[in-house]
């Protein structure tokens, strides 16, 4: 799930600071509303963004007739709504510093440039990992059949929804567990690099 910082405008990537003075959709009880108001604090914006009260699923609409400057989403990349907007206006999007990241104490994503209209630089970002966890009750071939499956199938996946595309064994390295001896096996075989905290 990763954050998207979206402003109108045809400025490419841009920096937080960006975000002050502006009217933001931020969504009601989600992700990103907390994640967005904790970067808005941490930052040194709070009280300097005006917070649009409205579901997050109007953003594109409401950006697009400007009553809002913007909207922050959380979902993998290339996100459907940051898609819909951009078909609309030129728009822009939040990349954070090194020090900014580190701060937020999430994991680090990289938006590549090109992913949407504008956007040529890369934009670096937050993400909450999404992972699928089981239970040390799965035997090994289980776990094993279920981890190649899915990246055999990845690129069928990235055809239908192309947030599929975004996903690496190099993200691997955001869980927070150990993988389990079947799902170990198959990157082994497949070659990926597997650090030793998940191992």
């Amino acid at each position: 799930m990763t954050m998207h910082f979206v402003l109108a405008g045809d400025k490419g990537s841009i920096d937080f600071s960006a975000l002050e003075g502006k009217h933001i959709l931020i969504g009601r009880g989600t992700f990103s509303a907390r994640e967005a108001t904790r970067y808005l604090t941490l930052f040194g914006l709070e009280g300097r963004v005006r917070i649009a009260d409205a579901a997050i699923n109007s953003g594109p609409e409401a950006i697009k007739n400007e009553q809002i400057d913007g909207f922050v989403t959380a979902s993998a990349y290339p996100s459907p709504s940051v898609l819909e907007a951009a078909s609309s206006l030129p728009i822009s999007l939040v990349s954070l510093t090194d020090e900014q990241i580190e701060q937020t104490g999430a994991s680090r994503q990289t938006i590549p440039g090109g992913t949407y209209p504008g956007i040529n630089n890369d934009v670096h970002t937050t993400s909450l990992p999404v992972i699928a966890y089981t239970t040390t009750a799965m035997d090994e071939e289980t776990a094993y059949k279920l981890t190649k499956t899915f990246w055999e199938h990845h690129e069928t996946l990235a055809e239908d929804a192309p947030w599929w595309s975004s996903i690496s064994p190099e993200m691997l390295e955001n869980m927070a567990d150990t993988l389990h001896p079947g799902a170990l096996r198959y990157y082994q075989e497949a070659g990926s690099e597997i650090a030793d905290a998940v191992r």
